[in-house]
């Protein structure tokens, strides 16, 4: 397994989060750099979720995200057991795309959060193929379709 790292993203890393964001592949499960800039701004400092900035090598190339399933009112994860955490991410980065790393590094976190929490859980949209196969390589499996508040139909996927 690589050595990936995970550090807390901070203000300074707000321009390169922008720029990823912005690219193609990001965008079409991320819309609105805006929008997802603001949110990031506006929990970076709140202790009920962790935000981080993956990276290999001291090369940053990745975001990452947990939180108490529980934390932010979100129906498609209203069924989870007490502790388990949501975790949501992107490869920013075009050179670490196709590689293998986004199944590396979702794994050695999930590893690491598990020793906390029971149960680690995602849920990407129903027609991101590409999220839901890179998942079960990390060894999610499918537990339900759920809408989320939005209007949104995912797949819940847990890591027991």
């Amino acid at each position: 397994m690589r050595n990936y790292t995970f550090r807390p993203l901070t203000e300074a890393d707000l321009p390169l989060m922008r720029r990823w964001l912005e690219t193609a592949h990001v965008k079409v499960w991320w819309p609105d750099a805006d929008k997802q800039i603001a949110l990031i701004e506006k929990y970076m400092d709140d202790p009920q979720i962790n935000i981080n900035v993956v990276s290999l090598i001291d090369r940053p190339f990745a975001y990452l995200h947990d939180h108490d399933a529980r934390a932010f009112g979100m129906p498609q994860y209203a069924d989870l057991p007490h502790g388990a955490r949501v975790m949501a991410t992107f490869v920013g980065d075009n050179d670490f795309m196709g590689q293998g790393h986004s199944v590396g590094y979702i794994e050695a976190h999930v590893n690491s959060i598990r020793v906390k929490y029971p149960m680690v859980a995602v849920g990407p949209g129903t027609t991101d193929t590409r999220a839901i196969s890179i998942y079960r390589q990390a060894r999610f499996m499918n537990r339900r379709l759920a809408t989320t508040s939005e209007g949104r139909l995912v797949q819940v996927m847990t890591h027991l």
